[in-house]
């Protein structure tokens, strides 16, 4: 059955960071489509696989978010080596197929999501704490620090807060200090902290130390979408994507922050962010303000992301805008499609809706009959329960 086989599969993995791995893997591609022709099989096509990988943050290295070559560089490459083998072995040169899938999906999508709320680590307006003799010796200490941190003891005032902040829990669990005490010693020990960082972030050079004290102190902003659903690979397999804030751009950012998502799942978060050469666990963002709007913008999710979602705590689609950019560079919103709905994910754990609001209309009707509800509250929540199944699942 030589005579049927036409085409030689050659598939070296996903996101090749180095241009080198893609030429050895072509001379040995080429080398075998060679060997093959020579043996009497009338292959004609060869079907190079994917690769291609897509230069997450920018720098154009071998780091594991970049590449170091460019899409025409791949090229020139894989047709260069397999010509060149092909010549050396006399044979015809094959027909080339790419599968580089990743390179041509990533760029068309980006997951825009709203902040809700912020979930401060510390709050700036911590309420004043105030020490008296009574108060145990460590409480004390810590007040001092406090006091008394400058821009020439920061560091070691910052070390002597660390050890008097464990001395404080081991104190508290041996039952010599209450949990007023704790309270009290865990306030001044974060104001101690915040005001290291910030005389920290002053000095001609970053001290390593203080980047986890960053972490620490860094805000966690409440995103309204689903990690497991829009952005699987930054749960799964640690994917660096870009992101950034979308509008307020002629403003500095001053705040550092992680996201969490609208799940109730610890691992529904991102913590990573794309660095040049590194990786960041805060983000530079503006300060939240709950009377405005601020969004994000996720980018180079159009590669898996969507398709490899899944309906974790009942989590569905989200909107999804189509945006055409014409010649002109103007662009036009074609197509909106809506996202789920809590009754499309209902059925998909197969819950019958119906059966669902007759069960709750039994129970209302239960309450009214015993005199702890009214006729007229259990109507409107019955109306109401109706209504939610076509809400959509994430906040509205």
């Amino acid at each position: 059955m030589l005579d049927l086989q036409k085409l030689l599969h050659f598939h070296i993995g996903s996101q090749i960071t180095d241009i080198k791995r893609v030429k050895n893997a072509m001379k040995e591609a080429a080398r075998v489509y060679s060997k093959i022709r020579q043996l009497g099989a009338d292959v004609e096509f060869l079907d190079i696989g994917g690769g291609m990988g897509v230069d997450y943050d920018g720098s154009k290295t071998m780091f594991e978010a970049s590449i170091n070559y460019s899409m025409q560089e791949f090229a020139n490459d894989v047709v260069y080596m397999i010509r060149s083998v092909c010549d050396d072995e006399n044979v015809p040169h094959p027909n080339l197929i790419t599968e580089s899938g990743r390179v041509m999906t990533a760029y068309h999508a980006v997951c825009v999501m709203s902040i809700r709320d912020e979930i401060e680590t510390f709050a700036d307006d911590q309420p004043q704490v105030t020490v008296d003799a009574d108060d145990p010796q460590v409480i004390t200490e810590l007040k001092e620090l406090y006091d008394a941190i400058n821009n020439k003891n920061y560091r070691e005032y910052y070390h002597d807060a660390l050890e008097h902040k464990d001395e404080l829990h081991t104190q508290f669990n041996l039952g010599l200090v209450s949990l007023e005490d704790r309270a009290k010693g865990e306030v001044l020990f974060w104001e101690t902290c915040s005001r290291a960082l910030k005389l920290s972030s002053s000095a001609k050079v970053f001290e390593e130390e203080f980047e986890g004290l960053r972490r620490l102190l860094a805000s966690k902003y409440l995103c309204n979408f689903s990690v497991f659903r829009s952005a699987p690979d930054s749960w799964a397999i640690g994917q660096l994507f870009p992101v950034m804030p979308i509008h307020r751009l002629n403003e500095t950012p001053t705040d550092f922050a992680t996201l969490v998502d609208v799940t109730c799942d610890s691992d529904g978060k991102i913590d990573r962010f794309v660095d040049l050469k590194d990786v960041k666990e805060v983000l530079e963002l503006h300060p939240f303000r709950a009377d405005e709007p601020y969004y994000l913008g996720m980018f180079l999710v159009g590669a898996y992301q969507e398709i490899m979602g899944s309906y974790h705590n009942l989590f569905g689609q989200t909107n999804e805008a189509q945006v055409v950019i014409d010649n002109d560079g103007r662009f036009h919103v074609t197509k909106i499609v809506p996202g789920s709905k809590v009754s499309d994910m209902l059925a998909f754990a197969r819950y019958e809706l119906t059966q669902l609001h007759e069960r709750f209309e039994r129970q209302l009707a239960a309450k009214v009959e015993a005199g702890t509800m009214t006729a007229d509250v259990a109507s409107r929540l019955l109306a109401e329960y109706i209504a939610a199944a076509g809400q959509q699942t994430y906040l509205e």
